[in-house]
């Protein structure tokens, strides 16, 4: 790779023919960027191995992860994965867009550690729009941090978190995941709590969009205890935007669909669920018990205080830092070839009780 300051190289005429015929030798064209798909030809190897050897996870022979390497350093491909002893770095430290609590404050407690290693902390906003990351990676990030279970494919190392069941799962994207969210074993204990209080019709409100809500929808269909009953589970999701009123909209539709429970994914559309069945003189857990995803201090004032799946913030915030450090040798610890699980925990508040008979 170049410096960042100097001119765009120029291919010239042999080259530019090259290139039309389908003929050209990466490690011939200046300016040229390299990508994993380019890394894998040239090893021969399959794009999950050469992602499993930058990730340095699973079992990869040493012959093939030197041939793989040997690729990298043939075509010119960087990832900070591979850079130098550095005494200071700059690492990208991100909540997905529009962000629930629970990863605010994983941001926010992961960039204090990793400031008290002598980090230097930038916080683009991902998801919603590539270029301030992209801002980021040419100010001279070296790692981008973040609680979010959407694989992001930059070019830097990506240390974030999954869900729980992806393990199982094929990984091409080559990122570092530090910890994993058990949201199947979350589902189950709020379907437990739930059942064991006599509801069995339980609804799902969900944001419309995001790979959170992706996981939720397909945990809540493998775990709903209704589900080997010949029951259509599809008619108890809401998918609406993340906002007040989508919140209550669903929660009627909900009502209108029988249920007499729900498990709600953001803040937003808890408070705005509430407000809805206030408006149709329909009281909460009477008519309605509902469940939250992830704590906040106001989950405990809302009109009755919600009960909740808490997210262990701590343990996920210190599972990001310590991938972190070791990814960019900083401690002298190993990333984890199994990553540290963390399940939500339910907080019974009154925000559910019995079912009506």
């Amino acid at each position: 790779m170049g410096d960042a300051n100097s001119e765009p190289a120029e291919l010239d005429a042999a080259q530019i023919a090259e290139v039309v015929a389908g003929q050209a030798d990466p490690d011939r064209l200046p300016g040229m960027k390299v990508k994993l798909d380019d890394v894998a030809a040239r090893a021969g190897v399959s794009l999950a191995t050469v992602s499993r050897v930058l990730g340095k996870r699973g079992a990869v022979a040493e012959e093939t992860r030197a041939i793989v390497l040997e690729a990298m350093d043939a075509l010119g491909y960087s990832r900070s994965t591979l850079l130098h002893e550095a005494p200071r770095r700059l690492v990208a430290v991100s909540a997905p867009g529009n962000p629930e609590y629970w990863q605010v404050q994983v941001c926010t407690r992961v960039a204090t550690a990793l400031q008290e290693h002598g980090l230097l902390i930038t916080r683009p906003p991902v998801e919603t729009e590539t270029t301030p990351l992209e801002v980021a990676v040419d100010a001279g990030a070296v790692a981008l941090v973040t609680p979010t279970l959407t694989s992001l494919h930059t070019d830097i190392p990506c240390i974030r978190v999954d869900e729980q069941s992806a393990v199982d799962s094929d990984d091409v994207s080559g990122d570092i995941i530090a910890a994993r969210l058990d949201l199947g074993g979350g589902m189950t204990t709020a379907f437990e709590h739930l059942q064991a209080i006599g509801h069995r019709r339980i609804g799902l409100i969900c944001n419309d969009s995001g790979e959170l809500a992706v996981q939720l929808i397909r945990r809540f269909r493998a775990e709903h205890p209704a589900r080997n009953f010949g029951v259509r589970l599809d008619d108890w999701i809401a998918q609406v935007p993340k906002s007040f009123s989508g919140g209550s909209r669903a929660v009627l539709d909900l009502k209108d669909a029988t249920c007499t429970a729900v498990i709600v994914q953001s803040a937003l559309q808890l408070h705005g669920a509430l407000h809805g069945l206030r408006n149709r003189h329909l009281q909460v857990p009477r008519d309605m018990s509902i469940v939250g995803f992830g704590d906040s201090p106001t989950m405990k004032f809302t009109g009755p205080p919600a009960t909740v799946l808490g997210i262990d913030v701590e343990g996920l915030s210190q599972a990001l830092v310590t991938a972190t450090l070791s990814t960019l040798k900083i401690s002298g610890d190993d990333l984890q070839s199994v990553p540290p699980v963390f399940r939500p925990r339910l907080l019974a508040r009154a925000s559910t009780t019995a079912a009506r008979q």
